[in-house]
């Protein structure tokens, strides 16, 4: 019987990166149509819909849009986790989910999105279960490169055997399009680095970011 011990929370970090053709003429433009897109409310439908998944509750969100260009939200959530037997909610402010644009101007013919996601959560499920929330989404989901960190804190009280065939079955998925890349795994933590293959990159500026400078 695993003890009653509510001292545990996982993160997971989700990096996505986007590249769009530009010019110098255009570039401001281009910038603009991107942010229309990636815009804080489409940032925040995601955030609520992981805050479901995860069985857990919104509690206060904060987003602030930067001049020229990028968003930044973040929400404090609550573990809807019954402790000792009651029917009562605990507030675990060491929980959260957070989004970040960035905008990367300085190559030449390419502007290059960056959005990291960022969720720390004390609820029993899996953080990895939220994959399925950004995989249903097309928009977010047409990235060229993304990266993923997990980290786990704590007692280990997680079901560890449905973490690997969550994100097995998520890398599997993903290895027809992309070079898939696994580092550092370890009980508590693992990376992985996920790149379209090659033929599939739409110019050799974003291929040179992506394989030679991401990690």
């Amino acid at each position: 019987m695993k003890p009653n011990i509510t001292n545990t929370s996982q993160t997971l970090v989700v990096n996505s990166y986007y590249g769009f053709s530009c010019s110098e003429s255009n570039r401001y433009d281009v910038n603009k149509k991107i942010e229309e897109k990636f815009n804080p409310v489409y940032l925040m439908s995601i955030l609520e819909n992981i805050s479901k998944t995860l069985e857990t509750k919104i509690l206060h969100t904060s987003k602030h849009t930067f001049k020229p260009s990028g968003t930044s939200l973040s929400s404090i959530i609550e573990s809807t986790e019954t402790v000792f037997g009651s029917s009562g909610v605990a507030h675990l402010n060491e929980s959260h989910i957070s989004f970040h644009s960035y905008f990367e101007n300085s190559i030449k013919n390419i502007i290059i999105l960056r959005l990291e996601l960022h969720i720390s959560s004390c609820s029993r499920k899996s953080v990895y279960f939220t994959l399925d929330n950004l995989m249903e989404e097309q928009l977010f989901n047409s990235y060229d490169g993304l990266t993923l960190d997990f980290f786990h804190r704590g007692i280990d009280l997680e079901q560890n055997q449905e973490n690997r065939s969550i994100i097995t079955s998520f890398l599997e998925n993903k290895s027809k399009e992309f070079n898939v890349k696994a580092h550092d795994q370890t009980e508590s933590f693992s990376h992985y680095k996920i790149v379209k293959h090659e033929e599939k990159i739409s110019s050799r500026e974003l291929y040179d970011y992506l394989y030679n400078y991401l990690i």
